[in-house]
């Protein structure tokens, strides 16, 4: 079962990349709101900066993309754990947490519905 602060490497919507995503919600209907971790290029959106071991998958600076945030189903999620199209990993920190749910409410690029889900989930 996926919970909040799990973390999953998990291909981008194009198929083309796996990135690192943070479950910042509990599931609700069978669902999480996810965000996106990648590398820093100029450019990126810097609301929230990973620094290199702020989780042990992040090797070089970072930030989270939150205009690729999404919800997912849980099932899609675990059934691509299953079939090794992702892979789990050390669940984030309770700042790395914060930071990732926080930027998500503050960010002007995080997709509306995502940030209604995350709204209710959270009873905010």
């Amino acid at each position: 079962m996926i919970e909040c602060g799990n973390t999953f490497l998990l291909e981008d919507e194009d198929g083309d990349y796996q990135h690192l995503c943070i479950a910042v919600t509990p599931p609700v209907d069978d669902q999480v709101a996810v965000v996106s971790v990648t590398t820093r290029r100029k450019g990126s959106e810097s609301l929230v900066v990973l620094q290199p071991k702020t989780h042990p998958f992040i090797t070089v600076e970072s930030v989270i993309a939150y205009s690729y945030a999404r919800v997912l189903e849980v099932a899609y999620i675990e059934n691509a754990v299953r079939n090794r199209d992702a892979s789990k990993k050390e669940d984030a920190s309770a700042e790395l947490l914060r930071r990732a749910q926080n930027g998500l409410l503050e960010s002007e690029f995080t997709p509306y519905g995502v940030l209604d889900f995350y709204k209710n989930a959270m009873n905010l």
